[in-house]
């Protein structure tokens, strides 16, 4: 069943300020069986488990840049004449 903390999981999260963590960053590695409880890596601390509603920002873990492909004839110097 998916509710709102699995949408957090592989995301960056910042706390918020009513926790003794507050304002510092972390990754939702994942969900506890509870489904509120997350594991999240703070950056700083490590792991440790916060619940869902202490949760102030969320951002897409960026994630390694590749350039994109535009296929073969997009990328090639010389253009296909039709």
């Amino acid at each position: 069943m998916m509710n709102e903390a699995n949408l957090l999981v592989n995301n960056e999260i910042i706390v918020k300020g009513i926790s003794r963590f507050a304002g510092r960053r972390g990754t939702v590695t994942r969900v506890m069986a509870d489904g509120r409880s997350l594991d999240v890596d703070l950056e700083g601390v490590g792991d440790v488990f916060l619940d869902v509603t202490l949760v102030e920002e969320v951002r897409d873990t960026p994630r390694v840049k590749t350039q994109q492909s535009l296929g073969p004839v997009a990328n090639s110097v010389v253009k296909d004449t039709i």
